[in-house]
């Protein structure tokens, strides 16, 4: 019985373990065949919003290897924009009954605008990755009317006002623009409650839109008491920022719109007995400005003098030259000094269109860029006397047009008289000599077979009745061996560095190959690629500054750079924001909004210099 119960119960065992090895081996299968949901994603946070009003939101891509960052549309009426090009990635990994599930997400982080009442719907949107397209599903977002409050100030929590000044200007002349936020001070069961930073606490500063106007760095301006419709009297804290913007091209510019939305506090408590105030509860409110425009006009073309360089603005020109007596050949340095304003850009006379000039000197052809001293800018130019004698430096003239009077000036300098000595420097075929070959006064010559040396056998009876007078062509000439080995030994270290220390090398050149590529990226037509251009001609110029790696930085990688290298705050958050606004203009049109290339090219050359002065 024993046995016949072995027989029957191997059977069973076997098949136990046959079932056991399938299942093992189906669990070897699913690990070695990981699942992989390969999804693109549009997330929003809200989709309700106010003209003008912003919103965050998020393009998920899972298990998607994007080659490149992806292109956003949107209908007329919604801006969509991607705030930095460097996506979020993150990785997991789960293992569920022996499944492996795998899943790697980039995520793009979005802003989203509203720019006119209706309801408009996005996508779906297409991503292309791996030889496939991905599409997103639609999302629909209702932008209503502002809500605006009839009545005054007084009536409202939160106001904006928006002020340009002059709206009306010529081309490289400037404006300047104003943006003043007033708050409600908090009343709280008949009581005013102050908060240490009320425009911070209560400005939503990701949901609002406040055009090229910083986000920090605000002046508290004063404090008001404005009567609402009932007569109540409520006191606001007001807050204002103002910019000078320069004007870079003809045609007509956009300040604003400003939208401004609060999380007005309704309740606020301590956080212990001798904490901070804390805000436990608050309200949407938000405050419009309408855009402003600005006419950015060019001079006139009747009337334009020939000697006109584009200079725009009131100004002096004097012109000085040093020395007033020369060799003939010797250069004189021609100083024109231009006073007034506004002095960047100003170019000098143009010597080519000074034809009496031109007729008397030579002189350099290369132009400078002038030196700003003592709130002047001054431009100097090697010229060369042409002849000897008694010369003059003719009247050099300039033109200029006068935006206040509206007409075109031209000024002229004083002539300048000049002393202009023979050359020292004779050649033997200048020498006169008298009849028979002697000189006037001087000992006869015999000429000996061998060339000129053998004639000169007595040199104190050569020189006997010559009185020599130490002139300064002596002292040119001694002075040229030193200076010249003084060059060749500081062009020699200096090349020397350049090879040797690279750091160095990209540190000294930063300004200039930055300077080149702004100037480059203004002339490419397509404004798209022009806001890439200009991005990478700071990112470039932070990280020869700077001895970074080459590679364009990221926003908060340039904040940081600017941080550590000890520049101003603000401009390194301005710094930050440019590149995020370069990143989506690229991507996106019309997310720089009313910052054209040319405006922003400035404010390039501004922060460059800046961080030339400040890191010397």
């Amino acid at each position: 019985m024993m046995g016949h119960a072995a027989k029957a119960t191997r059977p069973r065992s076997h098949e136990a373990t046959k079932v056991g090895t399938a299942l093992a081996a189906l669990i070897l299968v699913a690990s070695a065949n990981p699942v992989f949901a390969q999804s693109v994603e549009l997330r929003v946070t809200t989709t309700t919003l106010e003209v003008g009003e912003s919103a965050d939101a998020q393009l998920i891509c899972t298990n998607v290897d994007l080659q490149a960052t992806p292109k956003l549309n949107a209908p007329e009426g919604i801006g969509l924009q991607i705030v930095s090009a460097t996506p979020q990635v993150s990785q997991s990994t789960r293992i569920v009954n022996g499944r492996v599930s795998k899943t790697s997400r980039s995520t793009y982080q979005l802003r989203l605008t509203a720019l006119r009442e209706g309801t408009f719907r996005i996508g779906p949107m297409a991503v292309e990755a791996d030889g496939k397209t991905y599409h997103t599903q639609p999302v629909d977002i209702e932008v209503r009317k502002p809500d605006t409050t009839t009545g005054g100030k007084g009536d409202r929590v939160i106001f904006v006002e928006l002020e340009v000044s002059p709206q009306s200007l010529y081309v490289t002349q400037s404006y300047r623009a104003t943006l003043t936020i007033g708050i409600r001070k908090i009343e709280i069961g008949g009581r005013i409650v102050d908060l240490q930073n009320l425009l911070g606490t209560a400005i939503d500063v990701s949901s609002s839109q406040l055009g090229n106007f910083p986000t920090t760095g605000w002046e508290r301006a004063n404090e008001v008491s404005l009567n609402d419709s009932a007569g109540r009297r409520h006191r606001y804290e007001v807050f204002r920022c103002a910019k000078q913007v320069r004007a870079e091209e003809v045609g007509e510019v956009q300040v604003g719109p400003i939208f401004v939305k609060a999380n007005y506090p309704t309740d606020i408590q301590r956080s212990w007995p001798f904490g901070d105030l804390e805000v436990t509860s608050a309200r949407k409110e938000t405050a419009r400005a309408e855009a402003i425009k600005v006419v950015i006009k060019g001079p006139p073309e009747e009337g334009r003098p020939a000697d006109f360089t584009g200079a725009i603005g009131q100004y002096a020109m004097g012109v000085s030259a040093k020395p007033d007596r020369v060799d003939q050949g010797q250069p004189i340095t021609l100083a024109v000094t231009i006073r007034g304003g506004p002095l960047e850009g100003v170019a000098p006379p143009n010597l080519a269109a000074q034809p009496e000039l031109a007729s008397r000197f030579e002189y350099t052809k290369d132009e400078s860029i002038g030196d700003t001293e003592q709130g002047a800018k001054v431009f100097r130019r090697a010229i060369f006397p042409k002849l000897a004698g008694e010369q003059v430096i003719p009247a050099l003239s300039w033109s200029f047009f006068d935006p206040q009077r509206e007409t075109y000036v031209t000024l002229a300098s004083d002539p300048i008289a000049i002393k202009v000595d023979p050359s020292s420097s004779e050649s033997p075929d200048r020498i006169a000599l008298s009849p028979g070959g002697k000189g006037e006064g001087g000992t006869t010559l015999t000429v000996l077979a061998g060339g000129i040396s053998p004639n000169y056998v007595d040199a104190e009876a050569v020189l006997a009745n010559q009185d020599f007078v130490f002139s300064r062509a002596h002292m040119a000439v001694l002075s040229v061996a030193p200076l010249a080995c003084l060059a060749v030994t500081l062009t020699s270290r200096h090349q020397a560095r350049l090879k040797s220390d690279v750091t160095w090398a990209r540190r000294r050149k930063a300004r200039q190959q930055a300077l080149q590529r702004i100037r480059q990226a203004l002339r490419d037509g397509e404004p798209m690629e022009q806001w890439a251009r200009l991005s990478d001609a700071l990112t470039g110029y932070l990280a020869d500054r700077f001895g970074l790696p080459p590679g364009t930085l990221t926003p908060r990688e340039a904040r940081v750079a600017l941080a550590v290298a000890g520049t101003n705050g603000s401009m390194a958050d301005d710094v930050s924001r440019f590149l995020e606004t370069c990143d989506a203009a690229r991507y996106a049109r019309g997310a720089a909004g009313s910052l054209s290339p040319a405006q922003a090219a400035a404010d390039l050359r501004r922060w460059i210099d800046q961080i030339e002065r400040s890191t010397r």
